[in-house]
């Protein structure tokens, strides 16, 4: 019992009480509300490099980019509004290809963390 209670202590991990009463133990690890991966459509080849992903819930904002160059990575996942429920309109936007909209994606959380929604977005030229 003692090593379980050393490991809970060196993962970050915090003590929530659920409603029936039952304790659950939390790690501290960031949870992203959305994740999207990004495709051309007539290839259905990852398509991320130059790519830029925003989204927006009522106020709040985030945009994230994969800036294109010698480094970029085709197949990256942008992970974008952290521990952050909501219902969220995603734009994906690459120079050459259309917008990319998806209307009221909802995410909703748990006692711990946001369940993270995952989105592909087929871009199409």
């Amino acid at each position: 019992m003692l090593s379980l209670l050393g490991l809970f202590a060196l993962v970050g991990c915090n003590e929530k009480t659920t409603e029936d009463g039952d304790i659950v133990f939390c790690t501290a690890v960031y949870v992203p509300a959305l994740r999207v991966d990004v495709f051309d459509k007539e290839t259905g080849f990852p398509n991320a490099c130059g790519v830029t992903v925003t989204v927006q819930d009522g106020d709040f904002t985030e945009e994230l980019s994969n800036e294109s160059g010698d480094s970029c990575n085709e197949d990256f996942t942008f992970s974008i509004a952290g521990e952050r429920e909501g219902k969220y309109d995603i734009t994906v936007i690459k120079e050459g290809y259309v917008d990319w909209i998806q209307y009221d994606t909802v995410v909703t959380s748990n006692i711990c963390h946001v369940n993270t929604i995952t989105v592909q977005a087929y871009m199409d030229k």
